[in-house]
This record gives structure tokens, sequence and C-alpha cells, in this order.
């Protein structure tokens, strides 16, 4: 294979990474950082400089605007100390390959790069998954709390997969804020699970980011009064950046909460006559008929995942016989 094939391969390779990158959900955004760490680990081990997979790694994170947990701070700090190491003690190595001090510098680097990858492993998944037990209560129901995603009919499919009754408290368009006046009807019900999907309007209509957080915050506290278990769902506002800076699993994090990843409700995009890979198969594989709110097929999707999410939560019992 000649040289400029050999090139024109590795910008194509390169591209298709970049790409993908970009447009990973932030559930697998630990692991969209190991593939950059694995190219810098291959070219250190190899005598390389290596700093740029780190550099490409870190602003692609920045670019997509995730929520920081203290692990990502961490091996954000790890990547640009071994980076900017590198470029200054280490890119101008003579010799073809690293011996003595320089192996050793290669393999301290790339002990602290791992290590701090699988804190941030450790704390991702911990970022979305509740630490405290939940027990079931009865007949409670579960109440279904957002806009027209909710609205449009999962948690009716949630209610013939569930031993408990489903209320569906969603109304199209609503914000975080609006969703405030629903609290009397939220007492009312008396929930022993409240499902929250909102906080997409509240982008779209031009609401702070503080705003929707000390909205969700009031809901919560609400729902927990009661003793409610509360499951958040992760809503997307951009395939690429996050202009609220991933509000919901920062706030899940902050408050102990279970999270459903944002991947359930992008989905219903991919999977739709208007994107790859919906428009390539027919429409009985469809998520959604408009691109954005579920279908039949997109509201029992919907279900199911929620309906897992529960049962992970409450163990035994709420789940249909």
């Amino acid at each position: 294979m000649s040289t400029s094939l050999k090139r024109l391969g590795w910008i194509l390779l390169i591209a298709v990474g970049l790409i993908a990158s970009l447009l990973t959900f932030p559930a697998a955004i630990p692991w969209m950082l190991a593939g950059w760490l694995l190219c810098a680990s291959v070219l250190m081990w190899r005598g390389r400089a290596g700093w740029i997979p780190l550099a490409v790694g870190g602003v692609i994170v920045l670019v997509k605007n995730v929520d920081w947990p203290p692990a990502l701070v961490v091996l954000g700090g790890v990547m640009l100390s071994v980076g900017v190491g590198r470029i200054l003690f280490l890119w101008k190595r003579t010799e073809p390959s690293p011996t003595g001090r320089g192996r050793f510098i290669d393999g301290l680097s790339l002990v602290a790069l791992w290590g701090a990858w699988l804190a941030v492993v450790w704390s991702w998944s911990a970022s979305a998954n509740s630490s405290e037990p939940a027990q079931l209560q009865g007949e409670r129901p579960v109440v279904c709390l957002g806009d027209s995603l909710t609205a449009f009919g999962y948690p009716e499919e949630l209610g013939k997969l569930l031993a408990v009754p489903v209320i569906n408290m969603g109304t199209d368009g609503i914000t975080t804020g609006d969703a405030l006046n629903d609290l009397p009807r939220l007492n009312e019900a008396n929930p022993q699970a409240v499902v929250i999907e909102l906080g997409g309007h509240d982008y779209l209509k031009g609401k702070t980011r503080a705003a929707t957080k000390e909205n969700l915050q009031t809901i919560v506290d609400a729902s927990q009064a009661l003793g409610a278990e509360v499951i958040i769902m992760e809503v997307p506002r951009g395939f690429i950046f996050d202009p609220f800076g991933g509000i919901e699993r920062e706030f899940a994090r902050e408050n102990d909460l279970e999270l459903i990843s944002d991947g359930v409700i992008r989905n219903l995009v991919l999977w739709s006559p208007f994107s790859p890979p919906g428009m390539w198969f027919s429409r009985d594989r469809h998520l959604s008929d408009d691109g954005l709110h579920p279908n039949n097929n997109g509201n029992k999707y919907m279900a199911k995942h929620i309906a897992e999410t529960l049962a992970g939560r409450f163990r035994e019992g709420i789940l249909a016989e």
C-alpha cells in the first residue's frame, strides 16, 4: 500500500472517530474517552509524544458540555498534565524507543491516566443509580409527569407492564415551571414512584438552566415528601452540544436519584423516517412517525425501559405477572 493511501486511510479513520465521538450519547462518554486514551497509550508506548489524542478527547468533552462530576475533573487534570509534560520533556526524545527512565515515566503516565479513567467509569455509573433501596408500598400508583413525550401515551403501555396503577400526568408543551401547578394533583395521587420527563421545553422557551434546576428540585422535594421514589429521564437538547450542560445527570448525582439515559429519547429520533438508521428500515420498525414523539412502538419502547428501571429499584412485585 502506498504512503498516500495509508495517509488517506488514517485521515478517514480519524474523521470517523471524531464524528462518532461528537455524536456520543452522554451515557457513553467514559467509553468515548477510552478510545482516545487507548490511541494515546499506544503512541506513548511506541515512544511517541501521544498528546494529540489526549487533547482531542478533552476538547470533545468540553464541546459536548456534559456534566462534570469530580472524577471527570480529575481525569481532565491528569490528561492535561500528562499531555503538557510530554510536550515539554518527551516530544524531542532522540532515541527510537524509550528506555530506562523514559519507559518508567511512560508507565507512570499510563497508570495515572487509566486509574483516573476507571474512577470516571465508576462515578458515571453511580451518578445514574440511586444508592438507596426502594420498597414496594402496596397499590400506590406510579405517576408519570412530563410533556408531550409522556402525554402521547407511554404511561398507558407502562400500566400494562406493572402490577400497580399508572397515572399519566403528561401535558403537551409544559415547562418545569408549568409542572409546579400539578403538585396538588401529585399530592392527591399519593404515588410511590414519580417518573419525571421535563426540561426540553424550558430550553425551547428560553428558560434558564438555573430556573429549570430549581423547579426540578421543588418537584423532587414534593415527591420525596410523599415517600415516593423519583426517577428522572435525561432529556436531549442537541446531538452534539448540550446547552443545559448535563443538567439531569448532575441533578440525579446531587440528589441520589435513578436516571434513565437520554438514549431512550434519542432513539425516538434515530428510529424515525427522518434520520438514519430508521430511514433505512420499514415503518413497522419506527419508534416515531414525526421524528420526535413516540408512536405506538415508541410508547412500548419507552414503557419497557422505564419498567426495567422500576423493577431494578423495587426488585420484586412491581412487574405484572
